[in-house]
């Protein structure tokens, strides 16, 4: 895997420790978006593909093993929690696994952060995002998600996903952590477009 220098994901422009840029937030209002690779890199596109469809879920682990200290350099493990991305309950039957509850669990075994798989939910069905345009993924995220319990507010939140590519997903979560009171929010991703 590749390792992107530090960046701000909205305007691809250089940002100490994957920041998002001030004048950035007003369209992407995530704090910082740590992104490990592109996803158009060869090999990376195939092993994230066979991780999340094929029961090749190990291979996430040795992303983050591999990465160890890429991760450990930009993630500020001090008063943090980790919240994977969660998937409707359906999908996750039929895939057997929520590879954002992988690459998380996997994530605090190196940082020694908590994980907590049960504050966020997605009780609402969605048509899969990668076969939408970004027009219709923000319509089709539109109050999918649902806080279920409360966090720590002095905790810095990580949103935990595999692939970011518009990054409908991470905005709409934000947004709901956001209206909840939630102002430390950041994401980490393996991959982007």
């Amino acid at each position: 895997m590749f390792i992107y220098k530090p960046y701000c994901y909205v305007c691809k422009k250089s940002s100490p420790n994957f920041k998002t840029h001030e004048n950035c937030q007003h369209f992407f209002p995530i704090d910082q978006t740590i992104v490990l690779s592109r996803y158009s890199q060869p090999g990376v596109k195939r092993l994230l593909k066979h991780a999340k469809f094929y029961w090749k879920h190990n291979a996430y682990e040795d992303i983050i093993l591999q990465n160890q200290k890429f991760f450990q350099k930009h993630i500020l493990t001090k008063k943090a929690i980790l919240l994977p991305v969660p998937m409707h309950f359906l999908r996750k039957w039929k895939r057997w696994y929520n590879q954002s509850e992988k690459i998380a669990k996997h994530l605090s075994e190196i940082l020694d952060i908590t994980v907590d798989n049960k504050a966020l939910s997605r009780p609402k069905y969605s048509k899969q995002q990668s076969h939408l345009s970004r027009e219709n993924r923000i319509k089709n995220l539109n109050g999918v998600f649902s806080l279920k319990k409360s966090i720590n507010r002095d905790l810095s939140i990580y949103l935990v996903d595999d692939v970011i590519s518009t990054g409908s997903t991470l905005i709409e979560i934000t947004t709901l952590l956001q209206k909840n009171g939630y102002k430390k929010i950041n994401a980490i991703v393996l991959a982007s477009d």
